[in-house]
């Protein structure tokens, strides 16, 4: 088969894929921009941002940006600002993640300017999430998918089909880049099975809803989730609450964000602590994802190594075995 119709058929190829696993795109009445004109593709949040410079990163004519700014706490409850709307309005192309994460995304989709890219809207997520047990509200999915290696990819190639449909004159390099994001996230990801091959079944609290999906793709036992807003400290009746919801779990390891306040790290003798990516630099590097994994798996197996050789024989330890 000649090396053009190869390529359009793998485009052909993707762009089905878009519909039936990863983006959903929304309908645009006016097209990307062209080469000449260079395209600005903007995300939400740092996770949509590093999905964006993995299929569109180096690509002439093509900038990555983000039009909402950095904050802490759960990404759901952000709010636009006048600001955020004027970047997202010079947008050539809008990228967010879905699932409930942007609760603002109706607005995007009900306008008629640029392209919306949605992330991963058909990945299936952890169902059963209550962010406030107090008020009657149904459970949710939770929209933190990105530390599943296996999601992430699948987030990935969908978000290059989705462009080559939106750009098709760019529509080969977005497939060649994504061609190597998706070899390298599956090293990733047999990195973490590899890693996490002697831990399987091990008990773990959750206090970060983006690390029940680490947690469940390294084959650990989630015994506990508990839901906390990040950006609070937490109060010493806080405090007292997870001490008591945690005390039947004595093996467990607790698994919560880089920066949780010191409180909650005193919390337990075998912590975790992990890159939940829910913000980061925006400084270009697309490897900022598989460096945060990395990260991660070393966190894991230094802290499940010592949780279970305080309870019983150590395990065999693997490449990323703790100093």
């Amino acid at each position: 088969m000649p090396a053009i119709i190869r390529r359009i058929a793998r485009i052909l190829c993707l762009c089905l894929c878009a519909l039936l696993c990863g983006c959903a795109a929304a309908p645009a009445p006016s097209p990307a921009p062209t080469e000449e004109q260079g395209l600005l593709l903007s995300a939400s949040f740092y996770p949509a941002y590093l999905a964006a410079l993995q299929v569109a990163g180096g690509v002439p004519g093509v900038r990555v940006t983000t039009f909402l700014q950095p904050q802490g706490g759960y990404l759901e409850h952000y709010r636009l600002s006048v600001l955020d709307w004027e970047r997202a309005q010079r947008a050539g192309v809008l990228l967010l993640m879905g699932g409930g994460l942007e609760d603002f995304l109706p607005v995007f989709l009900g306008e008629e300017s640029s392209p919306v890219l949605v992330a991963g809207e058909n990945i299936q997520r952890i169902p059963g999430r209550v962010l406030d047990p107090d008020e009657d509200t149904e459970p949710a999915h939770n929209p933190y998918i990105w530390l599943s290696p296996q999601r992430w990819a699948e987030t990935v190639h969908g978000i290059a089909a989705g462009m080559a449909q939106i750009d098709p004159e760019r529509a080969a390099a977005y497939i060649a880049n994504n061609d190597v994001a998706q070899h390298r996230l599956e090293a990733a990801s047999a990195r973490l099975a590899e890693a996490m091959a002697p831990y399987q079944g091990r008990p773990v609290v959750v206090m970060h809803p983006a690390l029940a999906y680490l947690a469940q793709e390294a084959g650990l036992e989630v015994v506990l989730t508990l839901e906390r807003d990040p950006s609070l400290r937490p109060s010493a009746e806080d405090l007292a609450e997870f001490t008591a919801l945690i005390e039947p779990f004595p093996d467990a390891v607790l698994l919560m964000e880089r920066d949780a306040p010191l409180a909650l790290q005193a919390l337990s003798a075998h912590v975790a602590l992990c890159e939940t990516l829910c913000v980061g630099i925006r400084d270009g590097d697309a490897s900022a994802w598989e460096r945060a994994l990395d990260g991660n798996i070393a966190a894991l197996v230094s802290a499940l190594h010592a949780a279970q050789e305080h309870g019983s024989a150590a395990p065999a330890l693997g490449p990323f075995a703790p100093e």
